[in-house]
C-alpha cells in the first residue's frame, strides 16, 4: 500500500505550493491545533484561509491511525472542511480553499458540488502521495 497522507502532510505540501507561487505564509497549524490550518497573503495584500484535511489519521491512540479514512469519514471531513472554508471567507474578506488527498472518493464528493464551489470561489487543493499540489481554480482569482 503507498502512503497515505496526514493533515500535516498535506498543510505542509500546500503551504511549502503557495511560497513557490509568491505567498508568504502567516500561519501554518498541525492537526494538533486548532485554529485556520493556512493562512497566507500575496504581494497585493490579499489573504488566503485554507482549512485541510488528511488521509489518515497521526494520532497512534485512534482507530483510524495507519489506516485510510472510511469513505463517510472523507464525506463527514470534506463537510466540514467546506463549512470551515465558506466560514473564514465570510468574516475575513478573503480567498479561502480546502486542501485534500487526491483519492478517488475525495475526487468523487467534489466533483459532486464543483459547480457551486465555482459560483462561490472556493478553492481545492489536491495533494498526491508524493506531495505534489496542484489547484482546482474555482474563482480564477489565484495567480498559479
Amino acid at each position: 500500500m503507498s502512503y497515505m497522507l496526514t493533515e500535516s502532510d498535506v498543510i505542509e505540501s500546500v503551504c511549502d505550493f503557495l511560497q513557490n507561487h509568491n505567498y508568504m505564509i502567516k500561519q501554518q497549524l498541525n492537526e494538533q491545533e486548532r485554529g485556520d490550518d493556512i493562512i497566507a497573503v500575496n504581494n497585493r495584500g490579499e489573504y488566503f484561509y485554507i482549512e485541510a484535511k488528511g488521509q489518515t489519521s497521526s494520532k497512534i491512540y485512534t482507530k483510524s491511525f495507519g489506516k485510510e479514512f472510511s469513505d463517510s469519514q472523507k464525506l463527514s471531513h470534506v463537510s466540514r472542511a467546506l463549512y470551515r472554508a465558506i466560514k473564514m471567507k465570510d468574516q475575513n474578506n478573503a480567498y479561502a480553499g480546502i486542501a485534500l488527498p487526491e483519492t478517488t472518493k475525495h475526487l468523487a464528493i467534489i466533483k459532486d458540488i464543483q459547480k457551486t464551489l465555482q459560483s462561490i470561489e472556493i478553492e481545492v487543493f489536491w495533494v498526491k502521495n508524493n506531495r505534489s499540489v496542484r489547484i482546482e481554480n474555482f474563482s480564477k482569482k489565484f495567480n498559479k
